[in-house]
């Protein structure tokens, strides 16, 4: 029997005023096909359905579209809320999308599911699914007036471990000697990010991260969303705690992460599991460096597809950007390129504070110079002598106007 782990679709993504719905409708029609060539016959998605707790319309109709596509094929899904996902919203369709096998764990009321995978060849049960959504500290305990920080996260961590112990020992009264498969929408200490940057982002509304010892010995796999980067955290027991992913690269930071789901088999109640990549339906890449730089990696650049690649610039040196600027919209036209993103990041020591020019205790006050003020911030800029020579008469016109 084959399961399929998969996670954080977050459909719906507005990425820079740009939907992504294009990539998405790729990614779920190249799922379906990868279910009927794998012969699968349940699909886990750990959490993120959505991106936003009200999605568009597209958004619902794709989400809809995969499960009907699903139930044709005798397909169950199971699917536990995310920190992205409205808990309410999924939960209300969730008696109706039984009647398509589906099973939904939201959140809220619910707090976890136990489900029985029934093998559609032996009809035997040969699995079992602990499905637990996305935790809040104030869905697991009451939470004290005057907790301090660290308090209030111990309190958490040992109330997820509690949460986790409880359900699986349920199962295993249940289901004994059978696999045991949790699910879990959170950070788990250890896990590597896209960006560390966002470090703080994935902790918040969990206050933290979570060991990966919360999770007993009683699983025998954790099916894991929250981050976005596919990976396996080392566990000390060796329970194989697995982040599926998210099936498509979101912001600039995800864009040289590879992108795969997660195939779990199990045979003679022994569980195994390998990842297979999901191809990249569009190209965000990042160009990093100084203006010839920039457009001689750009020249170099080719991706073979049918939807526009996005594109960030990183400029790190002054530069005449009415000719760069022409450049660029060249090639764009020539390598199927939109720039979303332009960034200036010069050195310190030329992104210096206008009034570090002027030397302490002398009377040469910058604000008496608004001249020299306008050529420092043009600098500061990123503007070079020839930019600055070409719009130095509308400042000039600009500032006597408001002299007179």
């Amino acid at each position: 029997m084959k399961i399929l782990h998969t996670a954080d679709w977050h459909l719906g993504q507005t990425f820079m005023q740009k939907t992504r719905i294009e990539e998405h409708q790729i990614f779920v029609d190249w799922l379906i096909n990868t279910v009927e060539i794998q012969e699968i016959e349940y699909v886990i998605i750990a959490g993120d359905v959505f991106d936003v707790t009200n999605p568009s319309i597209e958004a619902m109709d794709l989400y809809h579209y995969f499960l009907l596509e699903m139930f044709k094929r005798n397909v169950q899904v199971v699917i536990v809320g995310g920190n992205h996902d409205s808990a309410a919203r999924l939960n209300t369709t969730g008696a109706l999308l039984k009647l398509l096998n589906v099973h939904v764990v939201g959140g809220d009321t619910s707090l976890g599911q136990i489900i029985p995978l029934e093998n559609s060849k032996t009809k035997s049960i040969e699995a079992v699914v602990v499905a637990i959504p996305y935790l809040r500290d104030g869905d697991l305990r009451k939470i004290s007036e005057g907790e301090e920080v660290v308090e209030a996260h111990l309190k958490f961590a040992m109330s997820i471990k509690k949460h986790y112990d409880v359900l699986v020992e349920q199962a295993v009264n249940q289901y004994s000697n059978l696999p045991m498969i949790g699910t879990a929408h959170l950070y788990v200490t250890g896990s590597s990010l896209s960006d560390s940057s966002n470090e703080t982002m994935h902790a918040i509304g969990t206050l933290g991260q979570i060991p990966s010892q919360s999770f007993s010995a009683n699983y025998t796999y954790m099916a894991l969303g929250h981050i976005h980067k596919p990976q396996v955290v080392k566990h000390p027991e060796g329970v194989p705690v697995k982040y599926a992913g998210s099936p498509i690269p979101l912001s600039f930071s995800e864009r040289d992460d590879l992108k795969e789901i997660t195939i779990i088999e199990i045979s003679s109640n022994q569980l195994s599991f390998v990842s297979k990549e999901i191809p990249l339906f569009r190209a965000l890449k990042r160009f990093k460096g100084q203006a010839d730089d920039i457009i001689q990696n750009i020249e170099n650049f080719s991706f073979d597809s049918n939807l526009t690649s996005w594109v960030e610039l990183i400029i790190t040196s002054p530069t005449d950007y009415s000719v760069f600027n022409d450049k660029i919209a060249a090639l764009c036209k020539e390598k199927n390129i939109e720039v979303l993103s332009r960034q200036l990041e010069l050195k310190k020591d030329l992104n210096h504070n206008i009034r570090t020019q002027y030397e302490i205790g002398l009377d040469n006050n910058p604000l008496d110079d608004v001249a020299q003020i306008f050529k420092l911030r043009c600098d500061k800029m990123g503007l070079n002598e020839d930019n600055i020579k070409e719009i130095n008469p509308l400042f000039e016109e600009i500032f006597n106007q408001l002299k007179n």
